[in-house]
């Protein structure tokens, strides 16, 4: 039977699902930085999804998406969701203490009542980094019993395209 399941039973099936679970984990890691990370709401933003493009699509990723290796907002998630220096996570390279750039800091000090970024990252470094946030994690986590449901949503899917061949 499973070789008789062509792309006219499963492809739009398929669609569905990986959609479904993208827009789930991108609201659900939404949601977390919104309320672990959030500052200007550019990170919040940025969170995106994507589905394969292919006739039966086989993932869905969320994420940055569209941040640029390297750039300013990609350093900001990457320590947003893994932490920094001896807080960090065990997969961040750097275990030492985190001082960050004090100049990359000013825009945010002044926003929220202190005098300089130097300032900032001066407490970030006496207490050893950043802890994680884990807003992409986490929302794949939360999202982790919608997904069983749309599982099985898409297996009624598939069976009831079957049976109207």
């Amino acid at each position: 039977m499973l070789r008789k399941l062509g792309p006219q039973f499963i492809a739009k099936p398929m669609k569905d699902f990986w959609q479904r679970c993208g827009i789930t984990v991108q609201s659900a890691a939404r949601e977390r930085a919104n309320r672990d990370a959030h500052d200007t709401g550019h990170l919040v933003n940025m969170i995106q999804y994507e589905v394969d493009t292919r006739q039966v699509p086989l993932w869905a990723k969320v994420g940055l998406l569209n941040a640029s290796a390297g750039s300013p907002l990609w350093f900001k998630a990457r320590a947003m969701e893994y932490g920094t220096g001896r807080m960090g996570d065990t997969e961040v390279s750097h275990k030492s203490g985190h001082w960050p750039p004090g100049a990359a800091l000013d825009t945010w000090a002044s926003r929220h009542g202190f005098a300089s970024g130097a300032q900032v990252a001066a407490i970030i470094g006496k207490r050893g980094g950043l802890k994680p946030r884990r807003f992409l994690r986490g929302g794949f986590d939360d999202s982790l019993s919608k997904i069983r449901g749309y599982l099985r949503q898409l297996g009624d899917d598939i069976r009831s395209a079957w049976e109207k061949r």
